[in-house]
Formats: C-alpha cells, structure tokens, sequence
C-alpha cells in the first residue's frame, strides 16, 4: 500500500495536543476536541492483541487533509507488482495503526475512517469499493522487470466476498495471499482488509502479516478481524452519528 500525504498531522500515544492549522476547502472542520473523541474510540494495543499482535508494539494515532483529492487513495489489493485496485478516499483521513515489535506472526492492525462531507459522498465512494472490490479475485503471477538484476517470481491469490455481523451490520472484504522468492529469500505477505459504510464515513480495518517466509492469517485471527470491525464500528458510530 502506497500513502501520500499532503497534510498530516500526527499524535502518539503520548501526544496531549493537537493544533490544526489550515483546513482544506471542501474538507471537513475537525477541532482538537474532535480528534480527541476521535482517538478515544478508535483501534487501541489492547484491541489489537486480540488479533495476534504482541505486547510490544508501537501506536501511530493520526489525522491527514488534502486540499485536492485524498490523502490516501483506499487500497484494496495489488493485481501485479504496479497495478493497484483502489476506492475514492475522502479529503479528510483518520488513522490507528499498531505495528509489532516483538516478531509475532502479524506484523501490524490499522482502523482507517474516511471522513466525507457528507452521506451522499460516502454512499458513491462505498459503491465504487463494492465494484472494485471484485476485481481482488484469482491467482497472479505478473512477469520479471526486465531491468531486474536478479530473477524472481511472484504469486499473489485473491479472493473477496461481503458477511454481516450477529447484529446485522453489513461490510466487504478481500483476501490476499503473496510469496516472492529469488534466489536467497523467501519473502510473504498475507493481508486481510475489510470494508464497512457508517453514514458519511468508511471505516477500513486492515491486519497484515509479512516478513520472510511470514505465516498465513489464521481462521481465529480473521474472526477476531471481524468482531473489530463491528465493535470499532459501532462505537464510532454512538460517538458521531
């Protein structure tokens, strides 16, 4: 996944603070008071370790404005090495990212919201996703660079397919699974993604493994994946709708 910020303004764990200073045309208006609600319901460490993610890690908490487009494009999935499937982001991003650092099996958990002016616009960029989201399907090999300097050989399997939650809530999801290997190493990323409308937000929820000779995802830890996406869903919902 590919992110380009024009505006970003970043919060840890231990940030107290937050100062906006110049807001995009047509982006929402988010407040210091705003963020800090914001940050209060999104994905925290303790949420991720339910997925696999060790007890230590590091948090990355943030807010992204773009005057022209969208601070991150939303990735679905890579059909070869240079051709992405991406949604419509919106001009105001929101972002909980916990990465791994004590060399477990998942290497890193993020919840994105893609805060929209309004419902109308969330509603078009969510049925863009749901055309585009079927394209992440079958078995792909794209062929060498012909610049590389050593040989190499891709294979990423996609598959992609829409579950409900025990409360009915509705949202899509798309698989991947990639190895690459040359001559001395064996690289994999495995990923799951899953895709969620709330009024005039998207919510993303995104768990990745991948390293060298990294496991796949496990039925448990997708199932985790999936209870988050409610819960988190939820209480972002009973916090701004």
């Amino acid at each position: 996944m590919r992110i380009s910020r024009t505006l970003i303004l970043t919060a840890t764990v231990a940030a107290a603070a937050l100062t906006l200073s110049s807001v995009p045309a047509h982006a929402v208006t988010i407040s210091p008071a705003t963020v800090a609600d914001a940050y209060s319901v999104m994905l925290n460490t303790k949420q991720a370790q339910l997925v696999g993610i060790g007890k230590q890690n590091f948090v990355d908490f943030s807010v992204a404005q773009s005057a022209k487009g969208t601070p991150n494009a939303r990735w679905l999935c890579d059909l070869t090495g240079t051709t992405e499937v991406e949604g419509i982001g919106a001009k105001t991003l929101l972002t909980s990212e916990v990465f791994d650092l004590s060399n477990k099996d998942v290497s890193s958990l993020f919840q994105e919201i893609h805060w929209y002016a309004n419902e109308k616009l969330a509603k078009k960029a969510y049925g863009d996703l749901v055309k585009k989201i079927k394209k992440c399907d079958g078995d792909h090999s794209p062929t060498n660079d012909p610049d590389a300097t050593e040989a190499y050989t891709i294979n990423t399997t996609l598959t992609n397919g829409t579950k409900k939650a025990k409360d009915g809530d509705a949202y899509l999801w798309t698989k991947s699974d990639t190895t690459l290997s040359d001559p001395t190493t064996s690289y994999a990323g495995h990923e799951y993604t899953t895709v969620r409308l709330i009024g005039n937000y998207i919510q993303l929820l995104d768990l990745k493994s991948e390293g060298v000779n990294a496991k796949r995802l496990t039925q448990k830890q997708i199932a985790a994946a999936d209870l988050l996406t409610d819960s988190l869903g939820d209480a972002w919902r009973a916090k701004f709708m």
